[in-house]
């Protein structure tokens, strides 16, 4: 079922059936309603922001954006905007995903079971926002909403076939987030999401500052946990100290500066943090096998590597 909502056509979301299927495109630049998710549902941005309150969390959803929540989830939605704010949110079926993640976990099953999903339709559920360069579903959702904005008028049949892809692609994107989720031993599932966040929150801080001479402790306060929590809970859930983690990130980095942009050597140490060219360079080959300097020859020479 697809739907196309527009600004002065009234609306009840809450009116909306329960546990389907369904598709609504959105062009509105102005809405302030209570949330109830009524399946489990995608929140995408082609164009603007969409504010979200859900379970007590803010997420502000900008374009190239989608936030992730189920049945388990309720809130609010505002959208306050001069220009129109494009949309897509999509309910998928629980039990239509739940049967895809079961067969997941028992792929020889010619009926999988949807009871063995403890996940997606439960509390575990980790809430969140996402951004489409950076998962499998988020390369869905662009697509689709270039063909929907360019005709938001059609009629699109949307099929069992096209939820079913939708499905595939969240489990794919959260296989790593599950095991990480469940690293993290807590009694409550609401303590084990909030630690998540904060995580996450410290591991985006060591992404977004690899240039910059910082610490750990930086890490942990942006993260609101103490350093040795913040340095625990991390390697308990990515496998990986934060440590390991942002010096990992820094050569990676810099193998991207050196074999995309024009950086020198001792250019490319000094963009991703390192103290000097000697312990990049040291550092540089222990991790990748060869060394920076092989990396500027085979660039001359045209090669890939």
């Amino acid at each position: 079922m697809y739907r196309l909502i527009e600004q002065g056509k009234p609306i009840k979301l809450n009116d909306l059936p329960k546990g389907e299927n369904m598709t609504n495109f959105s062009l509105l630049n102005d809405l302030s309603a209570p949330l109830t998710f009524r399946s489990f549902s995608i929140k995408y941005v082609f164009e603007g922001c969409e504010h979200y309150q859900v379970n007590g969390n803010k997420y502000n959803v900008k374009s190239g954006e989608y936030l992730l929540a189920n049945t388990f989830c309720e809130g609010k939605i505002e959208i306050d905007s001069k220009d129109v704010v494009k949309g897509i949110c999509i309910d998928i079926s629980p039990t239509l995903l739940s049967e895809v993640f079961s067969n997941y976990i028992t792929p020889d099953c010619p009926f999988p079971d949807v009871v063995l999903d403890d996940f997606f339709s439960s509390e575990a559920f980790l809430e969140n926002k996402y951004n489409t360069n950076n998962t499998t579903l988020g390369k869905t959702l662009d697509e689709l909403s270039r063909k929907f904005s360019d005709n938001p008028f059609h009629n699109y049949n949307l099929d069992n076939e096209f939820y079913f892809t939708l499905a595939e692609n969240i489990i794919e994107d959260h296989q790593a987030i599950i095991s990480q989720l469940y690293n993290i031993n807590t009694v409550k599932h609401h303590t084990r999401k909030d630690l998540y966040r904060r995580l996450c929150r410290g591991k985006a801080f060591l992404e977004n500052n690899v240039s910059k001479q910082i610490s750990i402790g930086n890490a942990a306060e942006y993260a609101t946990l103490s350093e040795y929590h913040f340095f625990r809970l991390f390697k308990t859930a990515f496998g990986i100290t934060p440590q390991q983690y942002l010096i990992q990130t820094r050569l990676s980095k810099s193998l991207d500066l050196l074999r995309i942009g024009n950086y020198s050597i001792t250019e490319a140490s000094i963009s991703t943090g390192f103290a000097d060219v000697y312990s990049f360079s040291k550092a540089f080959k222990k991790h990748f096998g060869f060394s920076p300097s092989r990396v500027i020859e085979n660039k001359l020479a045209g090669l890939d590597k």
